[in-house]
């Protein structure tokens, strides 16, 4: 398969995975990714270390990027930082992120300017309303999922010609300052 539409760029590299694709962050060495391409015949994985990177032929390429010292995952419409305790997988586009205990945060647009009323499902039940740095509205829910509490929040991030992108993130109800604090991170940079 071909390149896909995000990829990752910080400590000095650029990584541009094969789709489909999962990096995650490796304890192998600092800020080293593991790059897992889901081949039919089984994943093949790649370890990149930004201290000594090199490129693996069908599972990612890599070139010189910015030295920030933190990844940022890169898209056509909007780059976000990565946050940590979450992977990105390329199951849907651009990107998916999927945290601990099912927690996942995923982005969608750019679309016109949504009511976030409309973003709350039957059974949801409206936590908080906020507006934060860069008029992102916000909107959290709580809701029952198979006998458990789960949070959403809808994060409604404003772009060029009146649209939004908008952020979406889930998780059980003990995940929730990790997940809420990984979207905000992510949106850090806009």
């Amino acid at each position: 398969m071909g390149h896909v539409m995000a990829r990752l760029a910080g400590f000095g590299v650029v990584l541009v995975p094969y789709w489909p694709y999962t990096f995650a962050r490796s304890d192998a060495a600092p800020d080293a990714v593991l790059v897992t391409n889901w081949r039919d015949d089984g994943p093949a994985t790649a370890l990149v270390d930004p201290a000594d990177p090199r490129p693996a032929p069908g599972i990612v390429d890599v070139s010189p990027g910015p030295d920030h010292p933190f990844w940022v995952i890169e898209t056509s419409p909007f780059d976000a930082a990565w946050p940590s305790g979450f992977d990105i997988e390329g199951t849907m586009p651009p990107y998916c992120l999927v945290g601990e205990n099912d927690a996942s945060i995923s982005v969608q647009g750019s679309a016109h300017p949504v009511d976030p009323e409309t973003l709350v499902a039957a059974g949801q039940t409206v936590v908080e309303r906020r507006t934060m740095r860069g008029d992102v509205q916000v909107i959290e829910l709580a809701y029952e999922h198979e006998g458990e509490q789960w949070w959403q929040g809808h994060y409604l991030l404003p772009r060029n010609g009146g649209r939004v992108l908008v952020f979406t993130a889930q998780s059980r109800e003990q995940d929730i300052v990790t997940t809420r604090d990984g979207l905000e991170w992510m949106l850090a940079l806009d």
